[in-house]
């Protein structure tokens, strides 16, 4: 088993043990989901970071990224340096 998997499994534990104890309250009709997109290979090092560096970095959706124009005016505006992975 993963380090998710237990995670998730105890997570899911514990909510079930706390619905037991009349802690927490839920709806059965009520679900929600998560997608998770393709990431593009495009890198964005946000504000002044580099590739390899310990700030914010931004990876778009596959077919997301913006074009050459607005990564070159972000790169003036807000030193924010769009690096594409080979």
């Amino acid at each position: 088993m993963t380090g998710f998997q237990e995670d998730s499994d105890r997570i899911v534990n514990a909510m079930e043990q706390a619905i037991k104890e009349g802690v927490l309250y839920t709806t059965p009709t009520v679900t929600s989901s998560i997608n998770i997109s393709k990431p593009s290979n495009w890198t964005c090092c946000m504000f002044g970071n580099r590739p390899n560096g310990s700030g914010m970095c931004y990876i778009p959706q596959e077919g997301r990224v913006p074009n050459r124009f607005v990564r070159w005016m972000m790169r003036i505006c807000f030193d924010c340096l769009w690096v594409e992975s080979k």
